[in-house]
């Protein structure tokens, strides 16, 4: 149930222009269905920087890492992560131990002996946190080995407004009319609690809680992941288990974005924020556990007034339901803690996403699980339709046995969203990809017999 299309594309109005508490980039050009259907629109702004070396490394003693180390250990990382394809998909364990085992590996080499260890060990727990809350406990190396990133810039942002725009693009429409041709055609605020697909009759009868029902022919599930995961009774009869195997054990991630509007920017115009190294005195604050999951902040771009903090690890959940009082004070606990030779000013206002606490969502993104190769499975079973075998129907009322047409294959439940992409899932290219791919197989059915 929400107020809104677009699940976790969501812009809002904040401070000078608009902020994504959702999807924020377009991830890369080649392959990406999102940037070929806007490039020539000039809606996007392609000069995002690189978050690894044009951003300080920063000690939560104010230490700031030298640029020549950053460097060193930025190229070994990339070497890692582009370039062991085939290790990844042998590996056993998390992706996180994976990473810790090939940086130990390059950091033994000749031409990193000299290579400061401390300072090394900081940068890949920051590292780490970047690739996702369970980067350690729960991400599984081997079915990360199956994403393909998109090449080019990707760190493309929609300039002053959001990623909205990409969703009016879709419908056709505009300010005045943001749900375009499908005006008129969408219910919101209207929370599904049963589908019912096993009817005689062949067709899916969907309740909601306001008692209002609608019959259909076919459904297509773009729910995220999370709420799949929470509501197991939200279909009848129970799916295959098959499918059930792909909700249960595909992982669902968190991460949580912080905004912070200041009267005036506190730093200067061509900084571009630090990415955050705690360090170990400074990881158990009395209240303020939550904010060693913060590992980055920069400003953000087109809102010259604005941080962004990233935050992703176990408190998650707390950041975003918070108490504003102790989420400032803690902001701005770590603001001077890591730039101390900045005079931070008191932010104006604070909001954060909600992706976790949201009953519409229950997470952010997904991702390869160590139970997703446990149970050998994955987004491909996730995306198979849950099909009936039917009669087709020859329009009239009276039919012989040499009437009836031969049975086919009509797919009532069809299962859309980031999570069923294989290769891309996590991003908004993925989610899109994976509901072409469903009108096309809707589409490939109503065709076959013409």
């Amino acid at each position: 149930m929400a107020d809104r299309i677009g699940g976790r594309i969501r812009t809002m109005k904040f401070a000078d222009n608009y902020i994504d508490t959702g999807a924020q980039w377009v991830n890369g050009q080649e392959g990406n269905v999102v940037y070929q259907m806007v490039k020539e629109l000039n809606v996007l702004d392609g000069k995002g920087w690189d978050t690894f070396l044009n951003v300080d490394w920063i000690r939560s003693n104010g230490e700031i890492m030298p640029h020549s180390l950053l460097v060193k250990l930025v190229k070994v990382m990339r070497s890692i992560v582009e370039q062991h394809h085939d290790d990844l998909i042998e590996s056993e364990g998390t992706y996180g131990e994976y990473l810790v085992e090939k940086f130990a590996e390059h950091l033994s080499k000749p031409d990193c002996h000299h290579v400061n260890r401390e300072w090394a060990a900081d940068f890949l727990r920051t590292f780490k946190k970047m690739e996702g809350a369970a980067v350690d406990t729960d991400m599984n190396a081997a079915g990360y080995a199956s994403f393909r990133p998109c090449k080019g810039d990707s760190m493309q942002n929609w300039r002053d407004q959001g990623f909205k725009q990409f969703l009016r693009l879709l419908v056709n429409g505009d300010e005045m009319n943001e749900h375009g041709l499908l005006q008129g055609c969408i219910d919101l605020n209207c929370r599904v609690r049963r589908i019912e697909w096993d009817r005689l009759d062949g067709t899916i009868q969907v309740m909601c809680e306001d008692n209002q029902q609608y019959v259909a022919d076919h459904v297509v599930i773009t729910v995220s992941l999370g709420v799949l995961k929470k509501n197991t009774r939200l279909f009848f009869p129970n799916l295959p288990l098959a499918k059930r195997k792909a909700i249960n054990f595909i992982g669902f991630g968190q991460v949580c974005k912080i905004f912070a509007e200041f009267d005036e920017p506190f730093w200067h115009e061509e900084w571009r924020g630090f990415n955050a190294m705690w360090c170990a005195d400074d990881l158990n604050q009395p209240q303020l556990e939550w904010l060693s999951d913060i590992y980055s902040i920069h400003p953000y771009a087109y809102q010259p007034r604005v941080l962004l903090g990233w935050a992703a690890g176990p408190n998650t959940e707390i950041i975003e339901s918070i108490d504003s009082k102790l989420l400032t004070h803690g902001i701005m606990l770590m603001l001077r803690k890591f730039l101390p030779k900045m005079k931070i000013t008191q932010p104006k206002l604070l909001v954060t996403s909600h992706w976790s606490i949201d009953p519409a969502h229950l997470g952010a993104y997904s991702y390869p699980s160590m139970l997703t190769k446990s149970y050998n499975t994955g987004p491909e079973q996730l995306a198979q339709p849950v099909n009936v075998l039917a009669y087709e129907p020859i329009g009239q009322s009276f039919v012989s046995l040499l009437d009836i047409r031969p049975i086919t294959v009509r797919p009532l439940l069809l299962f859309a969203g980031e999570a069923t992409s294989p290769d891309h899932y996590s991003t908004v290219h993925g989610a899109v990809e994976s509901g072409l791919r469903e009108a096309r197989r809707l589409t490939g059915y109503y065709q076959k017999d013409l």
